[in-house]
């Protein structure tokens, strides 16, 4: 076990050959988990956040994604307050994946991990929550069949199960219901002495406010390990709870509730904020361009002024008027010259 007060980081980058989309969510980044297959952080159009986990099948296996598919179908109708319930999830194409609510905290794996142990009444409290989350799977006929550490999620407001969706059986289910709550058992031990329960768990170590329902939980017989309405019974916690969240979940909550990483550009080329900007001059052209310097200057246009007056003096007629006139006498000294002639030659002719 690692250090107590490593915090790494939330969400690790997309790495080259991670899908950009997966069932048309965009993916954001990886997620830290311990399965074989790999999970993502992605995003609905609304921006809903849900974590992807891919699915390597068999080639050509018909039966596992039959198996697949009624997985799926059955985790969708899985529904309770501490379930991070099964949202979509695709059976088909070369890889099938399952998309889960997203819960905005680590596993009670990496928080024991980075933290210690959980104090007593967390442990309670964490109980009390995958219990409840049990029951909503029992009462549909269903087991869990892998309540492991990394399938309980530590958010600010309780605990959460992951819903198993598992197209090779329950994984760890040594009896239906009763396997869960020797799991539940188990995972609560790791919570309260921060070591792995092994093959036979034993209670050293543990709280003496645990030993009693931890021991029945840990029953070597399955009959005589408690239903999970019984046990919610007798741990008498009921949500809200005090004491939750543990002093110091809170320091890994906050990252797990902000914005990841920009992915790295897959093509090689360097994000555009990493790119140097290009030196500019005062006067805006880039370094090294020709200077142009004007060798004229463009006179100002001159003020406005009032229109001038005109002169004082005479009327002037306009020059179509003068023209009517020197017509009018032409035409008057012409026609009476015409008529003199005439005269003239009738008293040529009569004499």
């Amino acid at each position: 076990m690692a250090p107590p007060g490593r915090h790494g980081p939330a969400f690790e980058p997309l790495e080259p050959g991670d899908p950009p989309l997966i069932g048309g969510y965009r993916v954001l980044a990886r997620l830290g988990t311990d399965g074989p297959a790999p999970a993502y952080l992605a995003t609905t159009q609304s921006g809903r956040r849900l974590a992807v986990r891919v699915v390597r099948p068999a080639p050509e296996d018909d039966a596992f994604r039959l198996r697949l598919r009624r997985e799926i179908a059955a985790g969708r109708r899985l529904r309770g307050p501490f379930l991070a319930a099964v949202v979509d999830g695709h059976a088909e194409g070369a890889l099938p994946w399952v998309a889960t609510e997203y819960v905005p905290g680590p596993s009670l794996a990496r928080a024991v991990d980075e933290l210690g142990p959980l104090p007593v009444p967390a442990v309670r409290v964490l109980l009390g929550a995958v219990t409840r989350a049990l029951q909503a799977v029992h009462d549909t006929g269903a087991a869990h069949g892998a309540l492991t550490p990394s399938a309980v999620l530590l958010a600010e407001d309780g605990p959460r199960l992951a819903v198993s969706v598992s197209p090779d059986g329950p994984a760890g289910d040594a009896g239906g219901p009763a396997g869960d709550v020797y799991a539940l058992g188990r995972v609560a031990l790791f919570a309260a002495t921060g070591r792995d329960a092994g093959a036979e768990p034993d209670l050293s170590g543990c709280p003496d406010e645990l030993r009693g329902p931890l021991g029945r939980c840990l029953a070597e017989d399955p009959d005589r390990r408690p239903e999970p309405a019984a046990l919610v019974a007798a741990l008498e916690e009921d949500p809200p709870w005090e004491g939750w969240p543990p002093q110091g979940l809170a320091g890994l909550l906050s990252a797990y509730r902000a914005d990841p990483d920009p992915a790295p550009r897959r093509a090689g080329a360097a994000p555009e904020a990493a790119r140097p900007a290009k030196p500019t001059r005062p006067d805006g052209m880039p370094a090294g361009a020709p200077r142009i310097v004007p060798n004229f200057t463009v006179p100002a246009p001159p003020p406005d002024r009032p229109p001038l007056a005109a002169p004082a003096g005479p009327e002037v007629r306009p020059v179509m008027d003068s023209y009517r006139h020197d017509l009018v006498i032409a035409l008057g000294i012409g026609g009476g010259a015409f008529g003199v002639l005439v005269l003239v030659l009738l008293l040529v002719f009569l004499i």
